[in-house]
């Protein structure tokens, strides 16, 4: 029987804030009930912050956030985000509509996404409250700098894995994939409904048109003559297509549904 072999893609990168933990074990600044709290993104839109993105694979990545500004802030991660090799931004080997350049980049790398923190998180991985290791808002004084590990998913299949040596750079969600049920699964990722190994399943159905057959083919081939390992459990790709089909009736009445995600066939 014909079988699909994984094939090394670069993330796309689900980053929950709830689930973010910020590295070293020194107390870390929390936010005063009173403050006004801005994501990342659009503190890093009015030069306040500087952000970098880090995966370190497909499943996690660093994101580091710098006070460039002359006041203490109030930050949280957005409800949903994406990372994208920054060359392909810039137009270098390729793009796509709707955000499609997170697909390009240094030799195929692909585009990563997370969520936050604070409501509905970026890459579908919206978290409505606090969770331990550091998720939430959070106090950064000026020119002090932070970093939230935070869980991911590849976006795009077949792609390159997410290295440390590509540079990547955080956009809004909305920049990769307009589709809601994305979102959803960031938000499960995010808050722990959902393993990463589920969310990835249901990420890659949803981004990329994977069918379930197609996900319950995939295998990692090992060395030594060793029998192939299924990518993905029975359980976790049941787990996956429910969560999916109850996202899908969710959504079904904003119009917003599309692409292999809004359907349930198994071709």
């Amino acid at each position: 029987m014909r079988r699909s072999r994984i094939v090394r893609m670069s993330l796309a990168l689900v980053l929950p804030l709830a689930a973010c933990q910020a590295f070293g074990r020194s107390p870390q600044p929390t936010a005063s009930p009173e403050a006004v709290v801005q994501d990342i993104l659009s503190a890093e839109a009015e030069g306040l912050v500087e952000v970098k993105f880090i995966p370190n694979d497909s499943r996690s990545a660093q994101v580091v956030v710098t006070n460039r500004s002359t006041r203490p802030l109030t930050l949280r991660l957005p409800s949903g985000f994406a990372g994208v090799p920054v060359l392909a931004q810039m137009g270098m080997g390729g793009g796509g509509q709707g955000g499609g350049f997170a697909s390009a980049g240094i030799g195929g790398s692909q585009g990563v996404g997370g969520g936050g923190m604070g409501g509905v998180q970026n890459a579908g991985m919206g978290i409505g409250g606090a969770q331990g290791g550091g998720g939430g808002p959070f106090s950064l004084p000026p020119e002090r700098t932070r970093t939230l590990r935070v869980p991911t998913v590849c976006l795009e299949h077949g792609k390159r894995e997410p290295s440390p040596r590509v540079p990547y750079r955080m956009t809004a969600l909305s920049e990769f994939s307009s589709d809601p049920k994305l979102q959803d699964v960031m938000t499960a990722l995010a808050s722990g409904v959902l393993s990463q190994k589920v969310a990835q399943a249901a990420a890659w159905h949803i981004s990329s048109g994977r069918s379930w057959d197609q996900l319950a083919a995939e295998v990692i081939d090992m060395a030594g003559g060793d029998p192939d390992v299924p990518v993905f459990t029975r359980a976790e790709l049941m787990a996956a297509r429910r969560f999916v089909e109850e996202s899908t009736r969710r959504h079904a009445g904003d119009g917003s549904t599309s692409g292999a995600s809004s359907t349930s066939t198994e071709g």
